[in-house]
């Protein structure tokens, strides 16, 4: 039984994983809890969960440490918790030490009693949300078998927060994503899969034509590559440019600096592409990326204060920009790093291009 839970998690997991409309690089988490021997033979409790950064996808049983349950539920009592107090806590509950360390939501599993939990960013799940009326469309959507959550940072206040939802079928996390359990794993699944067909279903009825013009005229690829060249001069360091068309059409169109402005669809495509893109053509690419560093300076020194001590800017160069005429551009060290900032990028738009089509404006 004991093996069987992490295996049942390890096969959900990379289900899960292979799904980029679910997850992507690394976000989302999932878990199981069971039983093991501990060092001295005795029976103990145990929480097995996705390792910080992991890749569902590619996953195995080493990137699920387990924890002692029993610690982990001590800190529900908590009334204040924080992330550095937090993250010691919970890496001292580890069975194993030298285990790679656990999701920084670890509590959030740790804290629901179902057996198994599933937690993605799914791209219907975020546009479901990521507008004003977030909370009235999840209502309509779901009704009142899912709760509904309001922003709120990963970390020991969400993760109680959400341990007094557990008589619900779920919960879905405003700019986040969703949380579904089940004592069994392949129905926790399936209640994943369900809930994102459900908000797909839903946004299918409001979605309308988009109201923006599509104008623009392939560019040549004379015109692409001049493009490319006087981007590389601009940013002015070593980067790979990866040319990407599956943004074309969001691209193209005369509001995409609406698309553009509804930002990173949840927190952990933030970290890899900034909270948002840069939209660009040949004519104005120096102002345009200079009026990105500007913009993104500024929200650097409004929020600068929030930061851990020690914590600076990682640069002001954008990651990703939109080129009518062309689709996207991802700019990284590497041309792994660059493919990824692309797939990032394809599913924060695609949500952003939804949220305008059926809401009219992101938030």
């Amino acid at each position: 039984m004991i093996e069987q839970e992490l295996t049942h998690l390890v096969s959900r997991s990379k289900k899960i994983g292979a799904d980029q409309s679910l997850v992507v690089y690394g976000g989302g988490n999932t878990s199981a809890k069971g039983r093991i021997k501990d060092y001295l033979g005795r029976d103990r409790d145990v929480l097995w969960v996705k390792g910080s950064g992991a890749d569902m996808q590619y996953g195995e049983a080493v990137d699920y440490p387990a924890l002692y349950l029993e610690e982990l539920l001590a800190l529900h009592k908590s009334d204040e918790l924080d992330d550095d107090t937090m993250v010691d806590y919970v890496t001292r509950a580890l069975v194993d030490p030298s285990a790679r360390r656990p999701s920084i939501e670890t509590l959030l599993h740790a804290f629901l009693p179902a057996r198994h939990i599933d937690h993605v960013h799914a791209d219907a799940i975020c546009a479901l949300t990521n507008h004003e009326d977030g909370e009235s469309a999840v209502r309509e959507a779901f009704g009142k078998g899912f709760a509904y959550v309001e922003w709120i940072r990963p970390g020991f206040h969400l993760s109680k927060l959400v341990s007094g939802l557990k008589d619900y079928e779920g919960v879905i996390l405003a700019h986040h994503g969703l949380i579904v359990w089940d004592d069994n794993s392949d129905k926790c699944y399936q209640k994943t899969l369900d809930a994102v067909a459900t908000a797909e279903k839903y946004l299918a009825t409001l979605r309308k034509p988009p109201q923006a013009e599509f104008k623009h005229n392939d560019l040549s690829d004379a015109q692409i590559m001049e493009l490319l060249l006087t981007l590389r001069g601009k940013i002015g360091k070593k980067q790979v440019l990866r040319r990407d068309s599956r943004l074309r059409a969001i691209a193209d169109r005369s509001d995409l600096s609406t698309v553009l402005d509804a930002g990173a669809a949840s927190a952990d495509h933030m970290l890899r592409i900034r909270p948002w893109s840069c939209s660009l053509t040949q004519e104005n690419l120096s102002a345009q990326v200079d009026s990105y560093r500007q913009r993104y300076d500024a929200y650097f020194e409004a929020n600068k204060s929030l930061l851990p001590p020690g914590y600076g800017s990682h640069g002001n160069d954008p990651r990703v920009f939109l080129v009518p005429g062309v689709g996207m551009i991802g700019a990284a060290p590497t041309v792994k790093e660059a493919t990824m900032l692309a797939d990032i990028a394809f599913h924060t738009h695609s949500v952003g291009a939804t949220v305008v089509d059926c809401f009219a404006r992101p938030r």
